[in-house]
């Protein structure tokens, strides 16, 4: 049986600053950069379909996260999977974020993923990911601020 983790607000940046944070699939550390140790990428990455990043993190999950860039829609729509076994107590993991523009300087995100929990309830698993989603959005806008200054 699969749960759900969900993170769903209007973030004060504008859609299209925010997709290009999101599409910029390498560069995850900058948007989590307290949580992740490392960031590796195969030579052949391209910022396409079916490519895959390889994140290290530290505690309280020290180690390995593979994940893939599944499908995305311009501005509409990313999907992405952790693939193989990895350091977080889940498997199965899929994740959808879906956009919509409020306003010009708003956008509405929807972080939405399933998952199967090992080793920790649906409980843990889904907080701790919806507190990781959150603290992108956080990030995301703390940035575009300061862009701006």
């Amino acid at each position: 049986m699969a749960f759900e983790a969900r993170a769903k607000r209007i973030v004060q940046v504008p859609k299209s600053y925010f997709w290009e944070r999101l599409r910029a699939f390498d560069s995850i550390n900058t948007l989590l950069p307290d949580n992740i140790l490392n960031v590796k990428l195969p030579d052949d990455f391209s910022n396409s379909i079916g490519d895959v990043r390889y994140v290290y993190l530290g505690d309280p999950y020290p180690g390995e996260v593979i994940e893939r860039l599944d499908s995305f829609y311009e501005e509409k729509y990313l999907t992405y999977s952790i693939i193989d076994k990895s350091c977080l107590p889940m498997v199965n993991y899929v994740a959808c974020v879906s956009l919509k523009e409020v306003s010009e300087t708003e956008t509405e995100v929807d972080w939405c993923s399933h998952f199967k929990p090992v080793d920790a309830s649906e409980e843990e698993v889904s907080e701790l990911l919806s507190n990781l989603y959150y603290l992108i959005f956080d990030n995301i806008e703390k940035q575009y601020i300061e862009t701006k200054n």
